[in-house]
C-alpha cells in the first residue's frame, strides 16, 4: 500500500520555459597577449613616486606660502616697533632725569640718617647695659 502512494505521488517532469532569444554579445577586447607582470610593477611604481611626487609638491607649496607670511609677518612686527619706539622716545623725551636724580638722592639721605639713628640708639643701649 505503501508502494502505491508513492508511485501516485511521483509528479510529471517540469515543463521547460520557451528559449528566449539573446542578442548576439559584444565582447571585450581581449587583452593584448603582450601582457605582462613587468608592465604592472613597472606602472604601481609610477603611482607609487606620483604619490611621493604630489607630497613633495604639498610640502613645497606649504613651505613658500609660510615664508611669504612670515616675511608679511616681519614688516608688519618691525612698523609697530617702530611706532612703538617713537612713543617712547618722546615720554623719556618729556621725563626729566636730573628730577629723579635729585628725588632719589635725598630718599637715600634720609634713610641713612635713620639707619645712622638707629645704630647710635642700639650702641646707647648696649653702653647703659653694660655700665649696670
Amino acid at each position: 500500500m505503501a508502494t502505491q502512494a508513492k508511485a501516485t505521488a511521483k509528479k510529471a517532469p517540469a515543463k521547460k520555459a520557451p528559449a528566449k532569444k539573446t542578442a548576439a554579445r559584444k565582447t571585450a577586447p581581449k587583452k593584448s597577449a603582450d601582457f605582462s607582470v613587468k608592465q604592472s610593477a613597472e606602472k604601481v611604481v609610477n603611482i607609487y613616486l606620483g604619490v611621493i611626487g604630489k607630497g613633495i609638491d604639498t610640502i613645497q607649496d606649504n613651505i613658500e606660502s609660510s615664508r611669504k607670511e612670515n616675511d608679511k609677518r616681519m614688516k608688519d612686527l618691525e612698523k609697530r616697533g617702530a611706532k612703538l619706539r617713537k612713543e617712547l622716545n618722546k615720554r623719556f623725551d618729556k621725563f626729566d632725569v636730573s628730577d629723579v636724580v635729585e628725588d632719589t638722592k635725598a630718599q637715600f639721605e634720609k634713610i641713612q640718617g635713620q639707619v645712622e639713628e638707629a645704630v647710635d640708639n642700639v650702641k646707647e643701649k648696649l653702653n647703659t647695659s653694660k655700665a649696670a
